[in-house]
């Protein structure tokens, strides 16, 4: 007869010791993963970081702008964005206006605005209590859509963006944005440029306070041409879910009086 013997107390300590450590690894994996995706919103301001998302993560946006302008017209837009990092200093990007409204002298037009392909390269990675800023290259193409209005043009943009951040634990992060614009619309192609100076704040370490102060002779952005001041905010809820807004005060003859901005970010790793 088989006699069964019971484990020694040392043997039951060192298997539940062995549970409890694999047990933790699941969790601090778990930990690890989710908060490893390194969101690195482009709204609400114009100006944007040098930094991308964590390799692997789909980044996405959407949100809502207006611009009741001084001189007779409105401008409404509804756009979404993806930007996918396949490598750790790549971002690829696809932004569509799924729905936009402008108005003008020459009358009212509805429909879906434009398409721009792209991305940015992270040339240089900015580290805390460096000298040297964080450097990167954007560049979007526009492309023409289906809509038979004012709505559908072409063109593309060039951006250098340079960041750096300040303070003890880097709270104060100053960003700097410079672009090449071409603008089109049937044969006619218009030159111009947009250059932005942008401060964020970390008030706590999910929200961030912004100011901001950008011009452009061309639309581009969502924004009218003029010259703009900004003020606004984000506020990061999870490590997959943050909301921005605020608002912009036009400081030229011919920019909108006030614009209103707001969106959604949402992150999700695929790799």
């Amino acid at each position: 007869m088989r006699v069964l013997r019971r484990p020694a107390a040392g043997a039951i300590k060192l298997a539940a010791l062995r549970f409890r450590t694999v047990l933790v690894g699941f969790v601090c994996a778990g930990t690890v993963y989710a908060q490893d995706l390194a969101l690195a919103p482009t709204r609400p301001t114009i100006a944007n970081s040098s930094t991308i998302q964590d390799k692997g993560v789909l980044q996405v946006e959407t949100g809502y702008d207006v611009y009741p302008q001084r001189v007779p017209g409105d401008q409404q837009t509804v756009a979404a964005s993806f930007y996918y990092a396949p490598l750790a200093r790549l971002r690829l990007d696809f932004n569509w206006s799924a729905f936009s409204h402008q108005e003008d002298e020459d009358g009212t037009a509805n429909g879906i605005g434009t398409i721009q392909i792209g991305g940015k390269v992270e040339m240089h990675k900015e580290e805390y209590h460096h000298r040297i800023p964080g450097v990167a290259v954007q560049y979007e193409a526009e492309l023409p859509t289906a809509s038979k209005s004012a709505l559908q043009g072409y063109g593309q943009q060039a951006i250098l963006l340079v960041n750096h951040h300040y303070g003890r634990n880097g709270d104060l992060d100053l960003m700097v944005n410079g672009s090449v614009v071409q603008d089109c619309e049937k044969a006619r192609c218009s030159y111009g440029g947009q250059q932005s100076i942008a401060v964020s704040y970390h008030l706590q370490k999910q929200t961030r306070l912004y100011v901001e102060a950008f011009g452009q002779n061309v639309s581009q952005a969502d924004t009218p041409p003029g010259s703009y001041v900004f003020t606004g905010f984000y506020r990061q809820f999870s490590q997959a879910f943050g909301i921005d807004g605020g608002l912009r005060f036009g400081v030229s003859d011919h920019s909108a009086s006030v614009g209103t901005t707001f969106g959604l970010v949402f992150g999700k790793r695929l790799r």
